[in-house]
């Protein structure tokens, strides 16, 4: 195409697409039939090709108008991003960011976000939306978000992701459980036991990993239970149902009574998060709030966090997240302290 198509031409594909139908189309166009048809005819002719096939019975979209329609989405979606930006820069907020993130993420990152300070944009306006894995990467590539925190978003040639941190996950366990007196477990310590596990829409790729591993390992599981909520296991969980998958996030907030919280070691059951963006994505406010957050988040996770929940050792949740907000000062005297027991030991024993 030699010039820009107007954007009426671009929704009447996409409103052709959603309905199929040209009535119901033409309804919601607030135009007569003929009209939406001319329209149609002359977007095609445009294209050089056909973008739907029509007959009396009933309308198909064509390849072509797959793709067509795909593009004329996310045209329709910058058009109304631009015209909200002009809005929020006449109220007087310049800059504005929408970042997806997961309902399961430890508030340590959310606080991150919010500390961002860019000095080329001291008006910056973070707006958050908590939704499940598959939707926020879609709301990504239709340019809904500007940047998400997702967990494991899965191969996207469309998405640019940054590693920002990996967790085990955690099992919660009624406190009489003949499991809840081991310091840490694994797949096969749960075998015949009843598993709590968050529901396939929730997240696919991690729900499936679960499956997949425990087939490898031929691990057997009773009935399995699906929830959408952190707070619908820790209830069964308390009713002694069964055993639940946490992510540490959701096992630090676990306040309920009669429920034990313990690490599941696995090399490959690991929750890997990314900060994820479009890839064709220009926005130079966007990524220097990248710059800015994956510098700051460095700070923040590098020792406790990269550390603690990696490491063999039977810490608790609350004692990762204890020696994550501990000062760094703390940090070092603490390993300092460490090295010496170690070495005072070694002393002895000779």
């Amino acid at each position: 195409m030699q010039t820009a198509l107007e954007i009426r031409y671009l929704i009447a594909a996409v409103f052709l697409a959603e309905d199929l139908s040209f009535t119901r189309a033409a309804k919601r166009l607030k135009m007569s039939q003929s009209g939406l048809s001319r329209r149609l005819n002359e977007l095609e002719k445009r294209c050089g090709c056909k973008l739907f096939t029509r007959d009396n019975a009933k309308v198909a979209i064509t390849d072509a108008g797959r793709a067509f329609v795909e593009e004329a989405k996310l045209s329709i979606q910058h058009s109304e991003s631009a015209m909200q930006a002009a809005k929020r820069a006449h109220a007087g907020a310049v800059s504005h960011l929408t970042i997806g993130r997961s309902p399961y993420l430890d508030p340590l990152l959310i606080a991150t976000l919010f500390s961002i300070r860019l000095p080329l944009h001291p008006n910056l306006l973070l707006s958050m939306q908590s939704d499940f894995a598959p939707e926020l990467a879609h709301g990504l590539v239709t340019s809904k978000l500007d940047l998400a925190l997702i967990a494991h978003p899965g191969a996207n040639r469309k998405l640019t992701m940054a590693k920002i941190a990996e967790a085990p996950f955690y099992i919660a366990l009624p406190d009489d459980h003949p499991l809840a007196a081991r310091e840490t477990l694994t797949l096969e310590d749960m075998h015949g036991c009843t598993w709590i596990i968050f529901d396939r829409r929730v997240h696919p790729i991690l729900h499936d990993m679960i499956s997949r591993r425990a087939a490898e390992d031929g691990v057997i599981y009773k009935n399995n239970q699906n929830v959408l909520t952190a707070e619908e296991a820790l209830q069964l969980v308390s009713e002694n149902v069964g055993i639940a998958f946490l992510t540490m996030a959701s096992a630090l907030r676990t306040k309920s009574p009669g429920v034990t919280v313990r690490r599941l070691v696995d090399k490959e059951l690991r929750i890997e998060l990314y900060l994820a963006s479009r890839a064709e994505n220009r926005s130079k406010l966007a990524s220097e709030f990248v710059r800015a957050f994956m510098k700051r988040i460095e700070e923040v996770l590098a020792p406790p966090q990269m550390t603690l929940p990696l490491s063999d050792s039977p810490s608790s949740p609350h004692e990762a997240m204890a020696a994550k907000h501990r000062p760094k000062s703390e940090r070092g005297a603490r390993a300092n302290n460490d090295v010496r027991q170690v070495r005072s030991r070694k002393a002895k024993s000779r």
